[in-house]
């Protein structure tokens, strides 16, 4: 199973990436959990998850939510292209990715 958490600046927007992340899953047969917060919550979800993507509009917290992880999962930002046209498929290729990597 692949937990990927999404961060933006309320949680809001990355909400419909998640749903559309959800969807890939299924068309793939994968077992994937997703959930977006907020900046301010990550430092309580992040233990869940097997990598933490930021969105574009939080990108000036990649930093700051690297530090709080500390290295123990992947984190990166959100390709933007795939964020602004929520591309499910995109961004769970993006997560995998650095899920396999790590």
């Amino acid at each position: 199973m692949y937990k990927i958490l999404l961060c933006c600046t309320s949680g809001i927007t990355t909400s419909r990436l998640v749903e559309s992340i959800k969807k890939e899953g299924v068309s793939r047969g994968a077992k994937v959990l997703c959930w977006a917060v907020a900046e301010s919550a990550v430092d309580l979800s992040w233990a869940d998850a097997d990598c933490v993507l930021v969105a574009p509009q939080a990108k000036g917290d990649l930093e700051k939510v690297k530090s709080m992880i500390n290295g123990a999962i992947p984190c990166a930002a959100i390709d933007e292209n795939a964020f602004s046209n929520m591309d499910g498929k995109a961004t769970l290729d993006q997560a995998i990715s650095l899920i396999d990597k790590n």
